[in-house]
């Protein structure tokens, strides 16, 4: 059995898929599901959930976005499928009258939560799939592990910035898809300058797209911080594979390091935590009432910190 999961959305949006990934392999003992998404996770690194990662852009999907018919190559390519499930065009009647055409059993549903929808977006991936008694509930913990290429890159990487491994490592990301969705980085600048005060703990201020710049502005007023700019997933998760600590807003690197394990406080805005909050085992989620960031001080920061079920026997003691 080969089964094709396309999946369209972000970083984030794809870990929070996994659990709908595993219970296809569950209903399926044996078989090999294909994830075709964006973001480029090693294949690796998704063991236990999918066999192979392929891009969404090798599948010719805005094909089936037409009137025409599919092509016979194209047909033989969604045919080489035992089963497809699609996550995307489900608003498109020509979408997925083309699909089941191929595939007549193909699943073709939303993931976005709907105005008024309750259920934790993971949930909502599971019950898409249709596949009966998988427990009932809302968030379910997930786990993945960096590959050992990805560990060893990262690794090198970190001993490239100078770390000898003596001190515990904490990743702070300041960014995120939208600046709505971002702690002040006046608040993150702070954090970082107290934790910078220990001598057991070093800083990682980690940057991604949407935020170029961000990372290196904060190194300059924390001395001693390493700014991570740039690097690929890969490497990423073999960064955060060291880390003891992530703090960081509602993105998909934070997604990435809770399903990584590292014990992760995460800060949310405008997004409702109980549908969007990460899968990981160790992970708070700190929202004011009122849903404004601003309104999440350092000292809660701290104080979330310290209460973590941490890997580092020091946690206790954060200031």
């Amino acid at each position: 059995m080969r089964t094709l999961v396309l999946h369209p959305g972000a970083l984030g949006d794809v870990l929070l898929a996994l659990p709908a990934l595993g219970a296809l392999g569950r209903a399926e003992p044996g078989a090999e599901i294909t994830l075709a998404c964006g973001p480029a996770l090693p294949a690796p690194m998704l063991a236990g959930f999918a066999d192979r990662v392929l891009p969404l852009s090798a599948f010719p999907l805005h094909r089936l976005h037409g009137p025409d018919p599919p092509t016979e190559p194209d047909i033989r390519l969604w045919e080489s499928y035992d089963r497809v499930v699609s996550w995307t065009g489900a608003a498109n009647d020509l979408f997925v009258r083309n699909l089941r055409g191929i595939h007549p059993g193909a699943i073709v549903a939303p993931w976005r939560p709907a105005p008024g929808e309750a259920r934790h977006v993971s949930r909502i991936f599971i019950d898409s799939l249709g596949l009966g008694p998988e427990p009932a509930g809302g968030r379910t913990a997930v786990r993945i592990h960096p590959d050992s290429a990805s560990l060893e890159e990262g690794g090198r990487w970190l001993r490239e910035q100078g770390w000898e491994g003596k001190r515990a490592l904490a990743m702070l990301h300041p960014g995120a898809g939208s600046s709505g969705k971002r702690w002040p980085p006046e608040n993150f600048t702070a954090l970082a300058r107290r934790l910078a005060g220990r001598n057991d703990l070093e800083l990682i201020l980690m940057e991604g797209p949407a935020e170029e710049g961000l990372a290196r502005q904060m190194a300059e007023a924390v001395p001693g911080s390493l700014p991570c700019e740039g690097l690929p997933l890969g490497p990423l998760a073999g960064v955060l594979g060291h880390c003891r600590f992530f703090i960081g807003n509602d993105s998909g690197v934070t997604h990435l390091a809770a399903a990584l394990g590292v014990p992760t406080v995460t800060l949310f805005g405008p997004t409702a935590p109980e549908q969007w909050a990460p899968l990981g085992e160790s992970v708070t989620v700190l929202r004011d009432g009122a849903g404004r960031l601003a309104g999440i001080t350092v000292d809660a920061v701290l104080e979330a910190m310290r209460n973590q079920p941490a890997k580092a026997p020091w946690s206790s003691q954060i200031l």
